[in-house]
């Protein structure tokens, strides 16, 4: 039994007041004299025993066991938990070391390993440490039961050989899921009995804008956690990154070069095989340039030694697409009354996209237009190509293709008539829908100088549901028409584009109307496919192997994804090629600071002071009283006691009468 207030025990003294009132004893003051008695001489008063002075024993006890109760609670009794109380009373951390890209940078590698190793070695003996470390995901490399477990002289050394054995990673930093991490591996180590004792992350990085924070944004902290920041500084800004940009024409690769704020140059070098390129980019700024040719690995320079962690990219060659560009009609491509022939020269001058005229649907094609009406085999096929994600596109030339409209939507059969007007415009355009991608920008919005000489109205009622009418005439029959069809969707064009229907096919909007209508469909020829280091590549089922950049090889496991960890040219079996580069946020390097971390509720502050093997037994004392509660039923017995001296103290007592005189 132990005390958490020891010096109450000395009200247990208390008790020699009851016990001096019972053995005093005092005559009574007013005396009786009795006139037979007052000729005889009083008889010698006999001495008495002290034992024989100590009056209603019982109840003597009582008083005395309350005093002792009130002395005992007071002085919060509990029953100590042994050894094992001073041993968890220690401070945990975790030391966190950011191993980003940009972690790459001049001394900062080395300056990050110093703090690291320093704060180790300053750990108190009754505290334990972690170490973990963080690029695009966490890793731990020594953990709280590595700590434990290992022999005190030799935990330090440990952690320090650890920590020596790592180096910085290509990979982005994502900083909000590395305290996530540490924060939960110090709950996991920590006791329920354990939460109230301090602990503290230390990370270790450059603390650069282009960290990942997102994890931290609704995250709770436990009260006693702290975080504390040890930022280490590149001795040079003067930063420039160079990234892939969209290129309108696929054999000149455009790059865009970005200098960093606190640069103090402009002036950068490109180089890819033996182009040279002079880039002047103002500080805080981006300047994009074409390249002349093709090239697999462009280099930037000029930002100074032990900046070029982000100075290359790589480039895979492209490869031609495969597409089965079809149309089924009734005219010939060489007529020029027909929409077939405007339609082979939309796409004379692609370098993808050639179309093929032919009289029954082949078997997958990339892309289908229909200009006349289908037998019922000949639907069921389209039917089944639209069920399946593909598109097609349906003009209606005539009333006639009625029925094949109500057959490929999967309705009724629509009533068509046709329109007796002298012409009609198109209102009501909606450029937002992905079909008119192209002419969202308002320079190109103008549809008002296209004339349809004829078109073909319909009842929007007539149409399945989920149906949307893109554009409509200014009669308010609708347009153009989208239609979902299984995973796929039908385009109808209720006019033809050819001179005997309208202008379409003579404006300017026509070959960009066409390229927007299937762009989903084909591939994103302008556009660059970008990969970054610790992404899953999009690797095709049946390949086994992959070429390294290096020159190795590797082999694939069947579902399980493969994640590059460094930049530059993947190549699979088969010849395809894909380009892994470093992810562009790794450049921006401006520092972090606290705020954006605190504003996102991290408990960044001053490290945790260690807690000393006496304030460790105090808080240990402290929660094992407060969990035993001893006192709460001293006080119960205690007013039982009361109770029980209050009925005995008022019970009537015989009187004894001694005599004080002998009668002879």
């Amino acid at each position: 039994m132990s005390f958490l207030f020891p010096l109450y025990l000395a009200g247990a003294i208390a008790i020699a007041l009851p016990i001096y009132l019972h053995l005093r004893r005092k005559p009574p003051k007013d005396a009786v004299e009795f006139s037979t008695l007052m000729f005889l001489e009083p008889s010698k008063q006999q001495p008495i025993k002290r034992r024989s002075q100590l009056e209603n024993l019982p109840l003597l006890l009582l008083r005395c066991l309350a005093l002792l109760l009130l002395a005992a609670m007071f002085s919060r009794p509990f029953l100590a938990g042994g050894d094992k109380e001073g041993a968890a009373g220690q401070k945990r951390t975790v030391v966190l070391i950011d191993t980003s890209a940009s972690m790459r940078r001049g001394e900062l590698w080395n300056d990050a390993i110093a703090s690291a190793k320093e704060m180790i070695g300053n750990v108190q003996s009754d505290g334990s440490v972690a170490v973990m470390t963080i690029g695009q995901t966490p890793r731990t490399l020594v953990s709280f039961g590595d700590w434990r477990d290992a022999d005190p002289s030799r935990r330090a050394d440990i952690a320090m050989k650890a920590i020596d054995e790592i180096s910085p990673e290509w990979s982005g930093s994502n900083l909000g899921n590395g305290m996530i991490a540490a924060a939960e591996m110090i709950a996991d180590a920590v006791g329920d009995e354990d939460s109230s004792l301090p602990a503290e992350i230390v990370v270790i990085s450059d603390l650069q804008s282009g960290a990942t924070l997102d994890a931290v944004a609704e995250a709770t902290w436990p009260g006693e956690l702290s975080v504390v920041l040890t930022q280490v500084e590149a001795s040079s800004t003067n930063n420039a990154a160079i990234s892939a940009a969209a290129s309108s024409d696929p054999d000149k690769p455009t790059v865009r070069v970005r200098n960093d704020p606190d640069s103090e140059t402009s002036s950068f070098e490109i180089r890819a095989g033996s182009q040279t390129i002079s880039a002047i980019v103002p500080p805080g700024e981006s300047r994009f340039f074409q390249l002349a040719a093709p090239a697999s690995e462009i280099i930037l320079g000029g930002d100074g030694e032990g900046q070029e962690f982000d100075n290359r990219l790589f480039l895979a060659p492209r490869k031609a697409a495969s597409i089965k560009l079809q149309f089924m009609g009734a005219g010939k491509p060489d007529d020029s009354n027909r929409p077939e022939y405007y339609f082979r020269r939309a796409f004379s001058l692609s370098k993808v996209l050639n179309p093929s005229f032919v009289d029954d649907l082949e078997e997958n094609p990339s892309i289908l237009t229909i200009a006349r009406s289908l037998n019922p085999e000949e639907t069921t096929k389209v039917r089944n190509l639209l069920k399946a994600g593909g598109r097609a596109l349906l003009v209606v030339r005539e009333t006639s293709m009625a029925k094949t409209l109500g057959e490929l939507a999967g309705g009724k059969t629509p009533r068509l008539n046709e329109y007796d007007g002298k012409y009609s415009l198109l209102q009501n355009i909606d450029f937002d829908h992905p079909t008119l991608g192209e002419f969202r920008d308002p320079r190109w919005r103008d549809f008002t100088q296209i004339h349809f000489w004829k078109h073909r109205e319909v009842d929007p009622a007539d149409l399945p549901d989920g149906s949307k009418v893109i554009a409509e005439f200014d009669s308010g029959a609708p347009a153009w028409i989208e239609i979902p069809i299984g995973e796929g969707s039908l385009l109808v064009m209720m006019s033809g584009w050819h001179p005997r229907d309208s202008q379409l096919s003579l404006s300017t909007k026509f070959v960009p109307l066409l390229f927007s209508i299937f762009s989903d469909a084909g591939p994103k020829v302008g556009g660059v496919r970008q990969f970054f280091v610790g992404d899953p590549l999009p690797i095709q089922e049946g390949i086994n192997q992959i070429t390294l950049p290096s020159g190795k090889k590797s082999e694939l496991e069947a579902g399980v994804s493969f994640s590059p960890d460094e930049p530059g040219i993947y190549r699979l079996e088969g010849g395809n090629a894909l380009a892994v580069n470093l992810r562009p946020s790794e450049s921006e390097l401006t520092p972090l600071g606290k705020e954006p971390l605190v504003a996102l509720g991290v408990p960044v502050g001053k490290a945790a002071e260690g807690t000393p093997a006496s304030r460790n037994r105090t808080l240990r004392n402290q929660e094992s009283e407060a969990g035993q509660n001893f006192w709460r039923w001293a006080v119960v017995v205690l007013l039982v006691l009361l109770v029980v001296e209050s009925w005995l103290g008022s019970r009537p007592t015989p009187v004894q009468l001694q005599t004080e005189a002998t009668v002879s």
